[in-house]
């Protein structure tokens, strides 16, 4: 089967006065369209694309930690995905060595491997900070 690299590009702004402001951006490597995916991976993609329209905002205080100066932070992650039979393999290759780049590999791998469970986390660390 053939396999798709995911690349996850999240700009956290916490220069904003009422709530903080968050860019995503969504891309691959080698030049690929995100619509060059595997159909096979169409529907892990789109879940997690959803997934983290959801609950990165609600964990962007996680990241603020990384901002100098109220600064806006960039974190970098990506994951391979390739689909044997029944079975999702995944990959994360790394990019820069930077605790937020970490922090947002973490996040893919939960969402990835164990996507129920995190989302409850989720939206209990919503029900507590907001």
């Amino acid at each position: 089967m053939k396999s798709f690299t995911l690349v996850l590009t999240v700009t956290f702004d916490f220069r904003g006065d009422k709530e903080d402001e968050i860019g995503i951006k969504w891309s691959s490597t080698d030049g690929k369209a995100l619509s060059d995916a595997p159909t096979e991976l169409n529907f892990t993609i789109g879940e997690l694309m959803g997934d983290c329209n959801y609950a990165l905002p609600i964990l962007s205080p996680l990241f603020e930690k990384f901002s100098q100066n109220n600064e806006p932070v960039t974190a970098t992650a990506s994951v391979k995905l390739k689909r044997e039979k029944e079975h999702l393999i995944l990959s994360f290759p790394e990019v820069e060595e930077k605790m937020e780049n970490e922090y947002l590999r973490t996040f893919l791998f939960k969402l990835l491997t164990d996507r129920k469970v995190f989302l409850r986390e989720v939206k209990e660390l919503e029900k507590k900070w907001y």
